[in-house]
């Protein structure tokens, strides 16, 4: 009998079962697909999950890959600049781009040398009960019980639609997402954080492990089919959309494409309960966002981290079941799932319109106007709904994470 089993060997699944297999519990992943995998999610992540990996001591193994630490960050808006380096206010002032199945397979590694063990090409096809509670799981002629199942099985999760998890939230899908690896792309004079607006589309790219870019394309969900077909040549909507960008269509002028092109249009934001009678969630698959969010890996993190706190005491008889739900939880929703909410909630992505482009450049291209309208905050929020003052707080606050930036006044607070 396993102690734990967690159904999925990305990056929630994977840091969960090193972090439980640390603490001494067994465990067991499974996943039905060759391990580690790719994924249409974000690449980038910050000061947060570089000091987690840090504290694992995976840290060098993972700036091993050749990933350079991105230590500025640039932003364009339809033309108009701004940018500048990432303040050195923590020991890990940078961010990095790292693929999703080698950053997984780093972590799943670490969890085979704690003592978990992992099962690739192992489809969980049905979860074992005993009255209302999840005893363990069962495939094609195999079954395994455990004190918990851990479904961190993404956003179509398996494991939350057979445990009954009730959706908390929806939004729908803001967006739709394209991504691949290319070798050859033209970089900026220093290695930066990009985000490129232009005319609807943004463009997340950096330089990552391997020698080779990704270069991520968001587009209104309506575009979806056009970017995924191809023409008469094989070339991609994908691609034609990033050759109609003239910045992109310079720095991918030598550049090869390396990879598919990976691309959803079904990128819902929601969240679901988290957690029940012998069964738990984690990632994507409690808490799904657009991968321009940028927060999928930090929020994988943040779920091991809750159940490194409350599963281990409940299996070693510390802690009573009942409560360790109730923790995992409130924890989890208050760490991930209400920032979730209040950042999405209204949140409108459309494109700029043709007056609103000379505000834009303004702001970005002249810092006194820029430094007003910051110090005017308060009078500016003041109009606005609570609900996106509540946005717009979070918005700040998760730049100030991403960015390292020292913590952003309050809303509410006078000046």
């Amino acid at each position: 009998m396993y102690d734990a089993i967690i159904i999925g060997g990305g990056v929630a699944g994977a840091a969960s079962a090193t972090l439980l297999a640390r603490r001494g519990l067994r465990v067991l992943v499974t996943d039905r697909t060759p391990l580690p995998a790719p994924a249409v999610s974000t690449h980038f992540f910050g000061p947060t999950v570089l000091t987690a990996l840090d504290e694992l001591g995976l840290l060098d193994q993972v700036l091993a890959t050749g990933a350079p630490p991105l230590r500025r960050w640039h932003l364009e808006v339809e033309d108009g600049y701004y940018g500048g380096p990432m303040l050195p206010r923590s020991a890990h002032p940078y961010n990095l781009c790292v693929r999703r199945e080698t950053l997984s397979g780093i972590l799943l590694d670490a969890a085979v040398r704690a003592g978990a063990e992992v099962r690739e090409r192992c489809a969980v096809r049905t979860l074992l009960r005993d009255g209302d509670r999840v005893i363990g799981v069962a495939g094609a002629g195999w079954q395994e019980k455990s004190h918990v199942v851990i479904g961190a099985d993404g956003r179509g999760s398996a494991t939350a639609r057979q445990a009954g998890a009730e959706t908390t939230f929806d939004a729908g899908a803001l967006r739709c997402t394209f991504h691949a690896y290319w070798r050859g792309v033209a970089p900026l004079p220093a290695a930066s954080l990009e985000l490129w607006h232009h005319d609807g589309s943004l463009v997340q790219l950096g330089p990552c492990d391997g020698g080779l870019w990704v270069v991520m394309l968001s587009a209104p969900v309506a575009g979806f089919a056009a970017l995924r077909g191809t023409d008469r040549d094989g070339v991609s909507g994908y691609e034609h959309r990033l050759a109609a960008i003239p910045a992109m269509r310079t720095r991918l002028a030598d550049a090869e494409r390396m990879s598919p092109v990976f691309g959803s249009g079904t990128l819902r934001n929601f969240s679901r309960a988290p957690a029940g009678p012998g069964w738990r969630l984690a990632g994507d698959a409690y808490c799904h966002k657009d991968p321009l969010f940028g927060a999928g890996i930090a929020d994988g993190f943040a779920a091991a981290r809750v159940l490194a706190d409350t599963v281990p005491g409940a299996v070693q008889g510390e802690l009573p079941w009942a409560e360790a739900e109730t923790r995992y939880a409130d924890a989890l929703d208050a760490r991930v799932g209400a920032r979730v909410r209040s950042g999405i909630e209204g949140l409108d992505l459309d494109r700029i319109r043709p007056e609103q482009r000379a505000w834009v450049r303004g702001v970005l291209a002249h810092p006194a106007l820029a430094l007003e309208l910051v110090q005017q905050c308060s009078e500016l929020f003041a109009a606005l709904p609570p609900e996106r003052r509540t946005f717009w707080q979070a918005v700040a606050d998760s730049t100030a994470d991403l960015l390292d930036l020292p913590a952003p006044a309050r809303i509410d607070t006078p000046r």
